[in-house]
């Protein structure tokens, strides 16, 4: 039997079982490419839905490698359908009026099957959208597994940069706390200047309390002069005399230049404490810019990154109400 003579001896069984000629297409052209057209022999179409439920090819003999080369011909069908969920069927001749049809399994094997076996126009189309809905929903599935995924990443890099936001504030305003007690406190330097000069402050005015103390005696020891005189025999008054308002001579010119070296210790004492002062307030001066410069610089990078996180928490919160 011719393969021509086995595909009228097929339809005529199908249209005995319910099929329509409008359901079965022969010779029809899938997709030409460059290798050319490829005509699966027979093909059962669901006119209403638009889909191939079924792919039949003819053979008038069959060994393994008839069976080889149709399994090649149905995946190249297949990949040019972009699916493996249609039935596929091989009709060989077994006598001038009779068939037998095997059926292409999962493991890529043929199996025989009865002609009562052989499904009906419904339930091949029913399996197929049956497959259509399960594969569309498999996609949706996905679909929908791939946007929450995006939007549990986007939540959680917009958390992420609203903690790094608030983490570098709290830093900043705590770094710009310590660097301003720094700049109040005055420096190592400048108080060991301060105390080494108050102290020789008070070394300069113990010297002159005693030396005030030491002039005092003399004036006593000048008031009693004729007790000296007396007691003394070895020198003369006048010698007396000159050496007593020598001593108070040089006395009175030690308290003097003391008093000279305190006054411009006070003014040098005076003079660095404004100086130190001066460098304090421009200091002071430099620290407001930079925290002015510096709040309004986190200001931009906290109103930014809100801007940032609130825009991807929003579209979050629409592609949930979607």
């Amino acid at each position: 039997m011719e393969e021509k003579q086995l595909e009228i001896l097929f339809r005529q069984f199908l249209l005995n079982r319910g099929f329509t000629n409008g359901n079965l297409l022969s010779q029809v052209a899938l997709r030409t490419t460059g290798e050319g057209v490829f005509r699966p022999d027979l093909v059962i179409l669901d006119i209403e839905n638009k889909e191939y439920v079924a792919l039949v090819e003819f053979k008038t003999t069959i060994d393994e490698r008839i069976k080889v080369n149709t399994l090649g011909q149905f995946y190249k069908y297949f990949s040019l359908l972009g699916t493996q969920a249609i039935p596929a069927f091989l009709v060989f001749a077994i006598s001038s009026e009779d068939f037998q049809i095997l059926f292409l399994t999962k493991d890529n094997t043929f199996e025989p099957i009865n002609k009562d076996e052989f499904p009906s126009f419904e339930t091949l189309s029913a399996k197929r959208l049956t497959e259509e809905k399960l594969k569309e929903r498999e996609i949706e599935f996905k679909t929908l597994k791939e946007l929450e995924l995006k939007k549990i990443k986007s939540r959680q890099i917009s958390y992420l940069s609203l903690i790094s936001l608030i983490i570098g504030v709290i830093a900043s305003f705590i770094t710009i706390f310590y660097q301003q007690n720094e700049f109040k406190k005055p420096s190592i330097l400048e108080n060991n200047c301060c105390d080494s000069l108050q102290a020789k402050y008070f070394n300069l005015n113990s010297k002159l309390i005693e030396l005030e103390k030491k002039v005092k005696l003399n004036s006593i020891s000048s008031n009693h002069y004729d007790t000296i005189y007396s007691s003394a025999k070895i020198l003369t008054l006048d010698q007396r005399i000159k050496i007593i308002e020598k001593g108070i001579s040089e006395k009175s010119l030690s308290i003097l230049q003391l008093h000279n070296e305190i006054e411009q210790l006070k003014k040098s004492d005076d003079y660095i404490k404004e100086l130190t002062q001066e460098k304090i307030d421009n200091l002071n001066d430099k620290l407001n810019l930079v925290n002015g410069f510096m709040f309004g610089l986190f200001i931009t990078i906290f109103g930014a990154i809100l801007s940032y996180a609130f825009t991807n928490l929003k579209t979050n919160k629409n592609d949930n109400g979607s």
